[in-house]
């Protein structure tokens, strides 16, 4: 076969085969079903024994030429040939996949604080897939840096910072067990996030309030129009809502046992969100998808904008937007943290145990009242 000047546009688009390189003499680049390799094979005592340098894209064109070039000189000088490249399916070759694993049944078993670790490991194994197949010690800086700008280049300057700092802890304990050489994600610089502080106007409280009654394009979007008044009265977070069940309400009380917050919180439920919550059996999603837990929030987020008219606004926007009515309205602010069930800082987390139950229940009717006025049908909205 005749040696092809092989490029760094070119390899992603070579067919099954094997393509020798015309720089130097030896090194080729096989390509599999699944696989490219760069082999490099030389001559020894009558033999042409093939060593395996790497793995594309881990290894590019430049470093398998070096690698080669580095291997012939080892082997004109007499000395061994180089250790081969282990195969990605050997014992020998622990890819980034098989250390992600390790590390995720590692956390599972210690059972501390496990609350967001499926999030995390989904976004890794989304966010890293082009790399989970290489060897955990060949993926560097470089391939981070590009898999961290692919995210960002989708649109999420958050998303791509989440990777970082959900593979931080996965390579430093990689890096502590000998498994790679260094956690090099502190280099990787990350995108300043601009903190988030909207709240709504009362004008656009009661305008998506009523654009929820316009949703009715089935179970899913009714379901999704009852979530987000309930998130509305409740201050909590979209995912432990949209996880709740008719059992977890217990003479009217909301009780959690698991959450971002990785400890129980319980709600007394005003009346206006036990009306948005309905009945149902105890084993029942309270607001369900299609299939299972509800989905698809961006999709049904374009609808209630359409039907609402208000667009720049998030999920999360919402709990802000009652916290802070509740501190209008005199509530005191360690009242509204217990509410939102955000952790109290310094030495009152130690000392600070009382749930608060009664003054939580009483926030939270205070604003159901006030917001039930803002909402009203009735009101004029200019």
């Amino acid at each position: 076969m005749a040696r092809k000047r092989l490029s760094a546009l070119a390899i992603p688009t070579l067919p099954p085969g094997a393509w020798p390189d015309s720089i130097v003499p030896g090194l080729m680049l096989r390509v599999g079903a699944k696989r490219r390799t760069w082999t490099y094979r030389f001559r020894r005592g009558g033999a042409n024994p093939r060593l395996t340098l790497g793995h594309h894209p881990a290894m590019g064109l430049a470093e398998a030429r070096n690698a080669a070039r580095t291997a012939s000189e080892r082997i004109d000088s007499g000395a061994p040939a180089p250790t081969p490249f282990p195969h990605p399916r050997s014992a020998s070759a622990l890819t980034l996949a098989a250390l992600i694993d390790r590390y995720e049944t590692l956390r599972r078993a210690e059972g501390q604080r496990i609350k967001t670790l499926d999030a995390a490991m989904r976004t890794l194994r989304k966010n890293l897939e082009p790399w989970l197949g290489m060897p955990a010690a060949e993926f560097g800086k470089a391939d981070l840096r590009a898999a961290r700008d692919t995210v960002v280049n989708r649109g999420s300057v958050i998303q791509g910072n989440r990777l970082l700092a959900y593979l931080g802890p996965v390579l430093r304990w990689g890096a502590q067990e000998d498994f790679i050489a260094v956690n090099f994600v502190p280099a990787i610089r990350r995108a300043p996030e601009r903190k988030r502080e909207k709240t709504l106007s009362d004008r656009e409280v009661a305008a998506i309030w009523q654009g929820c009654d316009k949703l009715d394009d089935g179970p899913a979007s009714r379901n999704y129009a009852r979530l987000v008044r309930f998130l509305l009265i409740t201050a909590q977070r979209r995912d432990e809502a949209s996880s709740l069940r008719y059992g977890d309400i217990v003479k009217g009380v909301w009780r959690q046992q698991e959450n971002k917050s990785d400890r129980p919180h319980s709600l007394a439920l005003p009346p206006l969100a036990l009306s948005v919550v309905g009945k149902g059996e105890p084993d029942a999603l309270v607001f369900p998808g299609l299939r299972g837990k509800i989905g698809g929030f961006s999709k049904l987020k374009r609808s209630l904008d359409a039907a609402s008219g208000i667009k720049d606004w998030r999920l999360h926007d919402l709990r802000r937007t009652a916290a802070s009515n509740m501190q209008t309205a005199g509530v005191p602010n360690h009242i509204v943290q217990a509410v939102l069930n955000h952790a109290v800082p310094g030495v009152g987390g130690v000392y600070l145990k009382s749930p608060l139950e009664e003054q939580k229940a009483s926030a939270l009717t205070a604003w159901a009242t006030a917001l039930s006025r803002i909402v009203r049908p009735m009101r004029v909205v200019s």
